[in-house]
């Protein structure tokens, strides 16, 4: 296998492991999220991220008023609104379910550790993991890029205009944003809350991919021990007992697999929909202004929305192809070639293989390519339908 050369060269998938949680706990623990940390407690970085959450929203709500009739200025102002909508989300069920993130970083440590020797395993473990490694970095890019489009756009205002905007349409009441102090003390403000916003967001949608990912990892090996099992049933010097304690170890990893995907539906279901419905927001809303007038950072916007929710509906195909792979793997099993002990075992894998666990956007809708399809032509007909309004109207 072809190894990646845009990251350290690692031996051992365990080792890729530590080194890209480590990555991943410098984003969560910037925004007070570490769950790693032994006996994690509620912190002023977490503290943090909450007020500026529930000041974005009072602030959105404080503008949409301030700025009515313009209906412009309310889009924009829904932009942030977008956005904190789906922090509150995340930021809430991370805490809620803290116990769980432990839990499963330490089976996928354990998966990586287990399998450091087996060398087919291992290389499979490693190329997946560098895989993770590479896209996390690349997510985290895109919406440091989004993030610095917004700071860059009252620089690129005044420099191009001569005209003097906020980072974001949220003014902070009591505060004159047209004055030149107030001007400043809104923009600081809006710097602080882009960047911890785009660490917030980076670090939930990589953990999300490393969760979700490393199902791939589990199905992968299933299907190496399922292969190895076969083989034994064809030996012409048969092990019964090492191939009951195969059998049993296979029937185990299934039914982890299993109870992982499960968990993974349970904690992520509220998230998926949310997310699923702020990116289609970001997108319809981000489109309109860069249409309209030709909002700067309405490009990276719709770029980072798009790639958002193709995230999700990616990570939902996965799970679906692995899932059918677990299927197709025990379905082409010699199972006849078992005692009826060992059989019944094999035939209750498959039969639970039958209805396997789905991402959805909330319970409504599978989430999967087709779905992403499905939405980019809704977004592309309402739109069209939207501009042809408006042209009409002038």
């Amino acid at each position: 296998m072809h190894r990646l050369p845009t990251v350290p060269k690692f031996t051992k998938s365990w080792e890729m492991f530590e080194y890209n949680l480590l990555f991943v706990r410098r984003l969560v623990d910037f925004v007070g999220l570490d769950f790693m940390i032994e006996n994690y407690k509620f912190n002023w970085r977490t503290g943090s991220a909450v007020f500026f959450c529930v000041t974005v929203f009072g602030l959105s709500l404080y503008n949409t008023a301030f700025y009515y009739p313009d209906m412009y200025k309310i889009c924009e102002v829904s932009i942030p609104l977008s956005i904190c909508l789906q922090s509150v989300t995340k930021l809430y069920y991370g805490y809620r379910h803290r116990h769980f993130y432990l839990e499963t970083y330490d089976r996928i440590r354990q998966l990586h550790l287990k399998h450091q020797n087996h060398e087919e395993n291992n290389a499979k473990l490693l190329l997946l993991i560098e895989r993770i490694h590479v896209l996390s970095k690349l997510m985290t890019l895109l919406y440091t890029c989004g993030g610095l489009s917004y700071l860059a756009y009252p620089v690129l205002m005044h420099f191009m205009y001569q005209e003097r905007v906020l980072a974001l349409a949220l003014r902070i009441p009591f505060v004159d944003a047209d004055s030149t102090t107030g001007y400043i003390i809104t923009n600081l403000y809006h710097v602080i809350l882009i960047i911890v916003g785009c660490a917030g967001i980076s670090a939930a949608d990589i953990v999300i991919t490393l969760m979700v990912g490393s199902l791939v990892g589990f199905v992968d090996v299933f299907t190496s021990d399922m292969n190895d099992l076969d083989r034994m049933l064809d030996s012409g010097d048969r092990n019964e007992e090492f191939i009951r304690d195969e059998v049993k170890s296979i029937c185990g990893q299934h039914q982890h697999i299993i109870e992982y995907e499960s968990d993974l539906d349970e904690r992520y279901i509220v998230i998926c929909f949310v997310q699923v419905f702020t990116s289609i927001s970001g997108v319809v809303v981000a489109l309109f202004l860069v249409y309209m007038i030709q909002f700067i950072p309405g490009y990276m916007l719709v770029l980072a929305s798009f790639v958002q929710l193709l995230q999700l509906c990616l990570l939902g195909t996965v799970l679906t192809v692995k899932n059918e792979q677990i299927t197709e793997t025990t379905y082409n099993l010699r199972w006849y070639l078992l005692r009826k002990s060992e059989q019944k075992c094999i035939l209750q894998m498959l039969h639970k293989s039958q209805s396997f666990v789905e991402m959805t956007v909330g319970g409504f809708a599978p989430l999967n390519l087709e779905t992403f399809v499905s939405i980019m032509n809704r977004i592309y007909t309402y739109f069209m339908m939207l501009i042809q309004f408006l042209e009409q109207e002038e």
